[in-house]
Parts: structure tokens; sequence; C-alpha cells
């Protein structure tokens, strides 16, 4: 009777000590977009969570350069040196997106692509931070960007120079 008493307390004061705390690991799968923004370059990121056209890509230009480019459902990031960015889509039906781009700072730029007159078009919109991380979760896929080289590495982005450089 004893043992068994013995026992029972043991068994009874185990279940009260607490569960050794597993080491948690760094979360390294966290998106670029989200990680901090270089002190000498901006971030610009371009978004697309809408599934118009999602098999449709529409490439995207900064001063030219190509930088990246969307299929339905997804999003792409590239670096900008700061100074005056002319930000351009496949069939933008109102021109130009203009930015200045400041160092340390992250851009976000919602593309919209519809379907008037039976024609494709994109549209290109600065938006805020907040609604961009909203929209981010519609996204399901990080976009093609191409840095020479060093084809679609997620952690190697291309930087643009600022206009007339």
């Amino acid at each position: 009777m004893r043992s068994l008493l013995a026992f029972a307390c043991v068994a009874l004061g185990a279940g009260c000590i607490p569960p050794q705390a597993q080491p948690t690991r760094a979360r390294s799968t966290l998106p670029i977009e989200l990680t901090a923004v270089p002190d000498d370059v901006a971030r610009v990121c371009v978004m697309r969570p809408d599934s118009t056209a999602s098999d449709v890509q529409m490439v995207i230009r900064d001063n030219g350069r190509f930088v990246g480019a969307t299929r339905g459902g997804t999003y792409f990031c590239y670096l900008a040196r700061p100074g005056e960015h002319e930000i351009t889509s496949v069939d933008h039906d109102l021109g130009t997106v203009y930015l200045e781009a400041h160092a340390g700072t992250r851009y976000w730029l919602y593309e919209e692509v519809m379907w008037l007159g039976g024609n494709l078009h994109a549209h290109l919109d600065r938006v805020d931070e907040p609604t961009a991380l909203e929209q981010l979760e519609s996204c399901e896929m990080r976009g093609a960007i191409l840095t020479p080289g060093r084809e679609d590495e997620p952690d190697v982005l291309p930087i643009v120079s600022k206009l007339g450089k």
C-alpha cells in the first residue's frame, strides 16, 4: 500500500511540473517583402491578387528595365535606388506611375487587371502598407523576377537605378 501511495504521489507531482520549453526556431521563410529594407535602396513590391485573366502574364518595367511579371494571385519585389522612377505595366490604361524613391522605404503597387471592350488592360496604383498586407494574403505565390546570372532567386533582387542614370 505504501509503495502504491508513493507511486501515486510521484505520478501526481510529475503532472504538475511544466513541460520543458521547446526551442523555437526563427522563421526562415519570411517573405522578402516583409524583411527590413536595406538602408541605401528602396523596396518596391507589385501585387496582383485578383484572378482576372490569371493565366496572362503582365510585364512590369521600371525606367524601361524589366523588373518582374505577374499572373493572377502573384506578387514580386525589387530594389530601387533613391530618386525618380517611371513604372509601367503592359497595356497600362492610364500610363506611367511616377515614384520618388527614398532609401530605406518600402513601396507597394496594386496591379488591377480587367477586361474593357474585349481587351485586357492593367492599372497600377500605389497603396499603403496595411492595405498591401491585406491584399498580399490573396496572393498565393511570388511572381518571376530576373537578375542576370542569378535567375529568380528569392534573396537576390534586381536593383534599378534612378531615372536619367
